[in-house]
């Protein structure tokens, strides 16, 4: 061999399957790319505040605690995390458009004040389940206020029209229910709220709602709405119904609040007479009963007295009869014993005696002597 074939071998490429080679590097990324795949899916972590919700080809498996968990890999089963310790909220007639201290809403009043909020009042009308385009403010403005104005008004049992707004507050106490048994909790809560309230409104008075029944009503329409979520099995469990606010419509408030004045003043009239009534008929009574009891304990004094001096005439007048002198003598005694203390000046004068009679008595009451 000489040296020109020497360097034409070592010019040339040694003799590789490239095509082998590349196949084998495929298969190994392939084999690896499983196996990251498989253990990504394989592992969930689950909320602290949720519960985790396994499902195997779409049907329910098992429900986990918070933590990280394992189960089947890719979409053999997949897991769901639901909040069943959040307190959720729903509002009817009015929406929050920011949370915090400044918290503004989105109400039957103050709608058309808030008409740059486009993509709040966007959001509320897809809530609300219809189709909405991008379009001037002031249109989707006038939509969500059609939208709340079908929440908030409703009509009462004795034909008056009143604007309620409420909230519902619930938790969701059984996943599964809250996952298989309703196809949208969110507008399940949210029909199953107003049919409540609507109800309630609708069998009682305009001044129940607005007034006096505002909390016979909140508790009524938690109680009607839970029976009415446990029916259908949805596993949610309502916290609260409160109402904030009911008034007459805009329209007719001012009108309104002048006849409720005018019966507060009412109220105020009869309060204060009854209250002049119950200090003077009252005292008028005890006064009349005082005397009566005062008369009737005289009466029953002097007519005691009467029957005491009658038995003792009695008895006097039997030893009277026994001894008359005696008993003469000794009723004069008794009854000069009491006069004559009461007499100031006493002259003891004897009969027959010297310088007319007169006797010097010593004044031991006085401390001086007289005659």
């Amino acid at each position: 061999m000489d040296l020109r074939d020497l360097l034409e071998r070592m010019q040339q490429p040694p003799n590789m399957d490239y095509g082998a080679m590349g196949w084998k590097w495929i298969k190994v990324a392939v084999v690896v790319v499983v196996v990251v795949a498989a253990l990504a899916t394989s592992v969930y972590t689950v909320p602290t505040d949720s519960a985790g919700v396994v499902q195997k080809f779409g049907s329910y498996k098992r429900t986990t605690e918070p933590g990280i968990h394992l189960k089947v890999p890719f979409w053999i089963e997949t897991a769901v995390s639901v909040p069943v310790k959040k307190v959720q909220k729903e509002e009817f007639g009015f929406r929050t458009l920011k949370a915090g201290v400044d918290t503004r809403y989105l109400g039957a009043e103050d709608i058309d004040a808030r008409r740059s909020r486009a993509e709040d009042l966007i959001k509320l009308i897809r809530e609300s389940g219809e189709r909405v385009s991008r379009s001037a403010t002031s249109q989707l403005a006038e939509k969500a206020k059609e939208i709340l104005r079908g929440e908030y008004v409703m009509l009462t049992g004795d034909l008056n029209i009143i604007d309620v707004e409420w909230i519902v507050q619930y938790k969701i106490k059984d996943a599964r229910s809250y996952l298989f048994n309703i196809r949208e909790p969110r507008q399940t809560i949210r029909d199953a709220s107003q049919a409540v309230m609507r109800q309630l409104i609708g069998n009682g008075s305009v001044d129940e709602a607005i007034t006096i029944g505002r909390i016979e009503y909140e508790v009524s329409a938690k109680e009607a709405l839970q029976k009415l979520l446990d029916e259908y099995e949805t596993g949610i469990h309502v916290v609260t119904v409160k109402l904030q606010s009911s008034n007459p419509p805009q329209k007719v408030r001012p009108a309104f609040n002048e006849v409720n004045k005018a019966l507060q003043q009412k109220e105020t009239r009869i309060n204060e007479a009854m209250k002049t009534y119950n200090e003077a008929v009252p005292k008028s009574k005890g006064e009349a009963k005082k005397a009566i009891e005062s008369a009737k304990g005289y009466a029953a004094e002097r007519v005691n007295q009467a029957m005491g001096d009658i038995a003792k005439f009695e008895k006097i007048y039997a030893e009277y009869i026994k001894a008359p002198d005696i008993t003469k003598q000794r009723m004069y005694l008794e009854t000069m014993s009491k006069v004559l203390p009461l007499i100031p000046e006493k002259w003891i004068i004897e009969q027959g005696g010297a310088e007319g009679g007169i006797l010097m008595k010593l004044d031991l009451e006085s401390g001086r002597g007289s005659e």
